[in-house]
């Protein structure tokens, strides 16, 4: 019995590689999620100092923002506010406010939606329609997110690195949006929910300031006082990163992406 040996045409091979490099430019961020390994946003900062990072969301309110900074300017520290690009259009003096009184405006995303749901093209438009609105009201260069909801994956860290930005999550949580009452606030952030889990050195602290979290503008002050009693210096987060040896988890990356944001 004789194999017999079917030569494919190498016209065939040449039409077989065109397909598989167009998939790859037509897919590119999902093959970079591929190949790329896990990518992680910055939990903490590994830093020498006492130092860190203080934030607020702001995506919705009317009551809760204003006090908030009235007490952050009593007690004379800068923080980082992630917002969400409607919730900014619709408040601009208290944005240019934020910013004259040396804050940091980070990106909270446009609608408040988990980028990890959308295609690559949507995760873009989400973070460069906001970019758009955040620098135009603000008059500073955003290139802090802090994802809706903290929904990320690969797909949404790559697309993010690529514009030029650096994704903030966090490692303790006020969880003043459950409304537990402002002690259990202040004891969420000193000493965690869970054992180990309150403030050390490095941690980014994540506080609302949506009036979804109306326990903050009470908890905010003794939050303040015991930080600084401790030896804490909170500070915004590119303060905190200025000054990291590295970050936490080690998949994250400290050095800011070159990457393409609009402007």
């Amino acid at each position: 019995m004789r194999l017999v040996l079917i030569k494919r045409p190498p016209w065939r091979n040449l039409v077989l590689w065109g397909i598989f490099l167009l998939v790859l430019i037509i897919y590119r961020d999902n093959v970079l999620d591929v190949f790329s390994g896990k990518l992680k946003p910055i939990y903490s900062a590994n830093v020498s100092s006492r130092a860190l990072g203080l934030t607020f969301d702001i995506s919705w309110g009317e009551e809760t923002a204003g006090p908030i900074l009235d007490i952050l300017k009593q007690e004379q520290i800068q923080a980082t506010f992630f917002l969400s690009s409607p919730w900014a259009a619709t408040h601009e003096p208290l944005v240019k406010r934020m910013v004259a009184e040396g804050h940091e405006i980070g990106s909270h995303g446009n609608r408040h939606i988990d980028l990890n749901t959308l295609s690559p093209g949507e995760i873009e438009k989400e973070i460069t329609s906001a970019q758009e609105v955040l620098e135009r009201v603000s008059g500073q260069k955003v290139r802090l997110l802090r994802t809706p909801n903290g929904a990320y994956d690969n797909k949404v860290i790559a697309v993010a690195n690529r514009l030029g930005y650096r994704v903030i999550q966090w490692s303790v949580d006020s969880l003043d949006w459950k409304k537990p009452g402002p002690a259990a606030v202040v004891n969420n952030v000193l000493n965690g929910f869970k054992p180990g889990m309150g403030v050390k050195p490095g941690a980014i602290v994540l506080f609302h300031a949506s009036d979804s979290a109306p326990d903050t503008v009470q908890a905010l002050p003794i939050v303040l006082q015991s930080l600084k009693t401790r030896g804490f210096q909170p500070m915004p987060v590119s303060r905190l990163l200025a000054e990291a040896k590295d970050t936490w988890p080690p998949e994250s990356n400290l050095a800011a992406p070159q990457g393409n944001a609009a402007h």
